[in-house]
């Protein structure tokens, strides 16, 4: 069998232009990559600045669970 798995017809990939590279390359360079790591890394920092989201907006906090009674 002549030619790899990305181009079955078997013709030479010297067409002038460079190859894409590697996927994990060309990630970093996706619109769609950057917004998502934008909005995981908001996430973060709301889940770290609000203490594991125990304060809620209002300024009310939830209350606290009751330790259970030895049985």
């Amino acid at each position: 069998m002549t030619g790899n798995k990305h181009n079955p017809e078997g013709n030479s990939s010297d067409a002038g232009e460079p190859s894409p590279g590697p996927y994990w390359q060309r990630m970093h360079r996706d619109w769609r990559f950057w917004v998502g790591a934008t909005l995981m890394a908001a996430a973060l920092a709301i889940y770290v600045m609000t203490g594991n989201l125990s304060r809620v907006p209002g300024g009310h906090q939830q209350p606290a669970m009751p330790a259970s009674a030895p049985g």
